[in-house]
């Protein structure tokens, strides 16, 4: 297997991923309850006992609500930076005082290991104490998951040309969100600036000179984009780049 990566579920509802190794399984975010968690993991055979650690980008709710939860699991490691975990503490307090978080606190930006898996934290624009992507490797195979982004800079485009398989956000369409009837101005403007529109996405992959092989557009806005849009806009770019698409379909998942 190598290295592996399921999507447990991906919108603004909740955010969660699965990433295996030949030797471990690993969340990346846990943006739902414990028990939903937990059954999602079981429509792929996976307990929650069978986790070695939790991978956290940011400490918005739609990615860190479980965490108060999974944080009783004995043997998980909660990786994270610094400024990450303390806010997740002050957002999320917990009467386990005597039962410390069970942070592995790392620096955004330096590469860590865990046994064989090799992670790279690097840092995202987004409205949050101190975002990440990661760049995982293991093997000869790699995987870039980069959600949550005000805007590609050029530190997030070399760290996803790094991956064979990418997980990016492609949250709305434009169009459909300044036209959107009933959601303030404060939060389409909040939105539009914190997260990537899908035409930001589509000219992004279209330019880039990387050949991935596989392709997820995740954490679609359920109210501002399709999967429908979706398909249409990136399958021709899919089939003449030669990376196979997946879409996360945020009313399926």
């Amino acid at each position: 297997m190598g290295l592996s990566i399921k999507i447990l579920g991906s919108s603004s509802k909740g955010n969660c991923g699965l990433l295996q190794t030949d030797h471990a399984c690993f969340l990346i975010d846990a943006g739902f309850s414990k028990k939903q968690i937990q059954a999602r993991l079981q429509a792929y055979g996976i307990a929650l006992s069978d986790l070695s650690g939790i991978f956290i980008t940011h400490e918005h709710q739609d990615h860190a609500i479980g965490l108060k939860a999974l944080r009783q699991l004995p043997a998980v490691h909660f990786y994270a930076n610094s400024n990450t975990a303390q806010a997740i503490e002050t957002r999320y307090p917990s009467s386990l005082k005597a039962t410390p978080w069970p942070w592995s606190v790392f620096t955004t930006g330096e590469p860590f290991f865990i046994d064989s898996l090799s992670v790279q934290p690097f840092p995202l624009p987004h409205d949050a104490a101190e975002p990440v992507g990661f760049l995982f490797r293991s093997g000869n195979e790699s995987l870039a998951w980069a959600t949550d982004i005000g805007h590609i800079n050029e530190t997030v485009a070399q760290a996803l040309a790094q991956a064979d398989t990418l997980v990016i956000e492609s949250n709305h369409d434009e169009t459909l969100l300044w036209k959107h009837p009933t959601r303030p101005t404060s939060l389409k403007e909040r939105i539009a600036q914190g997260h990537l529109s899908n035409a930001d996405v589509f000219s992004f992959l279209q330019h880039s000179q990387h050949a991935w092989k596989e392709i997820y557009l995740a954490h679609v806005s359920a109210e501002c984009n399709s999967a429908e849009i979706l398909q249409a806009l990136f399958q021709p770019l899919a089939q003449t780049k030669g990376f196979a698409l997946h879409i996360m379909d945020p009313l399926a998942l």
